[in-house]
């Protein structure tokens, strides 16, 4: 079974201090750098709040959120590229709480790097993740997970 490290890559969250740091993880423990582009969860709360607002239909905005999500995930690869950094690539919907509880039950995975958005990249979706974290390290909610997880400051 080949060791991955996966770091997660948000649009408009700063990546080049998170993948640097998973590509150093990567390499002291002989795995693989796998980068996720995580596509947004269009959950309860935004599906209310478009209704309300009448902005667009929920297939038209998940549809732009992957092209967004795969637009920015290009952008990253091109940066490893330039900085000689080798890595998989694979997109994840369902937002930054899915993809850390799939990778994180991946046996294959050794470490799941989370970005932590600073000054104005804070989102909600940042918010419930970093109260998971704490329901995670309690084995309250996932007691099967097989790897750690750690956040990286993005600055």
């Amino acid at each position: 079974m080949e060791k991955k490290v996966v770091v997660l890559v948000r649009a408009g969250v700063p990546y080049k201090s998170t993948i640097v740091y998973g590509k150093q993880r990567a390499r002291d423990m002989g795995a693989k750098l796998v980068l996720a582009g995580i596509v947004p969860a269009l959950g309860t709360g935004r599906r209310t709040a478009l209704a309300a607002y009448d902005i667009a239909p929920y297939d038209t905005l998940e549809k732009l959120n992957e092209i967004e999500a795969a637009r920015y995930l290009d952008r990253v690869v091109q940066f490893c590229l330039d900085n000689g950094i080798t890595a998989e690539t694979q997109i994840v919907a369902g937002g930054m709480e899915t993809a850390i509880r799939q990778f994180g039950k991946d046996r294959s995975v050794k470490l799941v790097v989370v970005p932590t958005p600073t000054k104005k990249e804070h989102h909600s979706e940042f918010f419930d993740v970093l109260d998971a974290f704490k329901h995670f390290t309690q084995d309250v909610i996932e007691p099967q997970l097989c790897c750690p997880v750690v956040t990286v400051v993005a600055a």
